[in-house]
């Protein structure tokens, strides 16, 4: 049999201790919980505060989309807590639509330039 030696020993048992750090598979998950939690902190004390800026903010978009889409419909004025949460999903529309409107027309322009070349 084999006889082992102090450092050979070290380095086997070294091998089995989980390492501790951020490559841990929780960290991912760790960050997201402590992000949404600072979020919703955030949200409520702007939704607290004296001054309600994000509803003014909201408003004017709010209207125009309304006087668009639905002409019957009232716009109110929202609290920042609610104006917030509904200006990020808002705003993230409209910056899909523009980039989707900017493919299609460097895509149409693109098309253009070919059928001149063919000629």
């Amino acid at each position: 049999m084999r006889s082992w030696s102090h450092r050979e020993f070290e380095i086997i048992e070294a091998e089995n201790f989980a390492r501790v750090g951020g490559s841990s598979g929780l960290y991912p998950v760790v960050v997201s919980v402590w992000g949404i939690v600072a979020f919703v902190v955030v949200v409520d004390w702007l939704d607290t505060a004296a001054v309600q800026i994000f509803g003014y903010v909201l408003y004017p978009l709010e209207y125009a989309i309304n006087a668009a889409l639905f002409p019957h419909a009232v716009t109110q004025l929202h609290g920042n807590a609610t104006a917030l949460l509904i200006l990020i999903p808002t705003l993230a529309m409209m910056f899909v639509g523009v980039t989707a409107i900017r493919r299609l027309a460097e895509g149409g322009r693109g098309a253009l330039q070919f059928l001149r070349r063919t000629r």
